[in-house]
């Protein structure tokens, strides 16, 4: 990781109303006031960003101003600035209730909601293009795994958005995460090695289609299933930047965990 701060990403998915998300972050940020070293570690060596849902943005963005820990992201974004389009989320609206951070490509985004890699390129690179920085999720099925096609699926996930992208410039600080669909909300997550694998793979297909520089920079997360009694044995991997935390991230305590030990 060299001098790059470690990235722990919470997507909270369809879950906690403003209330309850106001307050998560005050027992979280309490726990870090009363943690010396989470509060001198935090800021120097880690970059934590919450996914809630959008309507709860900013509230809690209007708390974290004066405590500003942890970052925000918003979980869905169309590629247009503003149109008529029920039910979406527009980037400017994002930014302006406080998000700095977009998921693109989440697994239940592609196979829930029907969003191919086209429409996955469309909002990458508005994101690019509208100051909003986008968190790239790709990973393969159970069926696409036992069919032995991970490397396939991956390659084909990350150099189908980039290859686009990069024609219209030079991505710096990319952000992709490895969730293995098979892996997410399971409680059957990928084993160290097969994080390593993946995420080594991604970072491959970027040298290749971005150049070494690119790839070099790039945070690479592994998500699926991960706790705070695991999240440690992943970031000890090599090539593994950070995480993307589904269900443990909603307890405060055990985000509070996971943040502890990821800096260990």
């Amino acid at each position: 990781m060299g001098n790059r701060k470690i990235f722990i990403g919470g997507n909270w998915k369809m879950n906690k109303g403003a209330g309850e998300s106001l307050q998560f972050l005050d027992r979280v940020i309490k726990g870090i006031k009363a943690d010396k070293y989470l509060m001198e570690a935090i800021p120097q060596r880690m970059t934590a960003v919450i996914f809630p849902q959008a309507a709860n943005l900013f509230p809690m963005y209007e708390t974290l101003k004066e405590y500003p820990l942890i970052s925000l992201g918003v979980q869905n974004i169309h590629w247009e600035n503003s149109g008529a389009f029920t039910g979406e989320n527009s980037i400017a609206a994002s930014l302006e209730s406080g998000a700095g951070f977009a998921l693109v490509g989440h697994s239940e985004r592609r196979h829930i909601f029907g969003e191919t890699d086209e429409v996955i390129g469309r909002k990458f690179r508005s994101c690019l293009g509208n100051g909003l920085k986008p968190v790239l999720c790709v990973g393969e099925t159970g069926s696409e795994r036992s069919r032995g096609n991970t490397e396939t699926v991956i390659a084909h996930q990350v150099g189908s958005v980039l290859t686009d992208a990069l024609e219209n410039g030079k991505i710096n600080e990319l952000v992709i995460a490895y969730e293995p669909v098979w892996a997410i909300g399971t409680g059957n997550n990928a084993t160290a090695s097969d994080a390593r694998e993946c995420c080594s793979l991604i970072r491959e297909t970027l040298c290749r289609i971005a150049g070494p520089e690119s790839a070099e920079n790039a945070y690479i997360l592994y998500g699926g299933s991960v706790k705070s009694n695991n999240a440690r044995i992943y970031l000890q991997e090599d090539g593994i930047d950070g995480l993307l935390v589904g269900g443990a991230s909603l307890d405060p305590e055990e985000f509070l965990k996971i943040l502890l030990t990821s800096l260990f």
